[in-house]
């Protein structure tokens, strides 16, 4: 790619998994993630984000096609050369099939085994199968994993403090 997109035009959900076909094993992420949840949209979203474990990334990467994946790492895109995603990249943002914009965002979350390792605290570990839940047909990621990664790092961005005071007053309201 000679020139990387500055602009998003985030997909779909259903387009989102017509680009994911024949990769099954990711999960809806940031603020659709917390539409799904609470039943409502309540902001502007400017990008769509999917959580795919470290183990199955290449599998999910080699469905996008590797021309239009970029590695994020220490403020900077890399292209992904198809080989094994070094451990500190955690971000990844996938361009159109044209490559003139970015369509979407691929988190990585570490994992061994059956259980998912959170990177910031590699005590705190949970059982993939409690990872995400389904709605609607779309697995989403569990939302007390959203509001661990929304609010443990130096400085929210307004969209994070948003989702995650959604969150609470869903969950403080229970669920249907």
């Amino acid at each position: 790619m000679s020139k990387l997109p500055t602009d998003w035009q985030p997909l779909s959900i259903e387009a989102l998994k017509d680009e994911l076909e024949g990769f099954t094993d990711w999960v809806l992420c940031g603020g659709y993630s917390v539409a799904r949840i609470t039943g409502e949209d309540t902001r502007a979203h400017g990008d769509i984000d999917v959580g795919v474990f470290r183990s199955q990334l290449r599998d999910c990467l080699a469905v996008l096609g590797r021309e239009r994946v970029q590695l994020c790492h220490g403020g900077n895109h890399h292209a992904w050369d198809g080989r094994t995603v070094p451990e500190e990249v955690h971000d990844i943002w996938i361009t159109d099939r044209e490559q003139r914009y970015w369509a979407m965002q691929v988190m990585v979350f570490d994992d061994e085994g059956e259980e998912v390792v959170y990177r910031r605290d590699r005590r705190i570990r949970w059982p993939k199968e409690f990872h995400s839940l389904e709605i609607d047909g779309i697995k989403v990621l569990n939302p007390l994993i959203s509001v661990l990664f929304k609010t443990n790092k130096p400085s929210m961005e307004e969209k994070e403090v948003h989702d995650v005071i959604q969150l609470i007053k869903h969950m403080g309201k229970g669920s249907d």
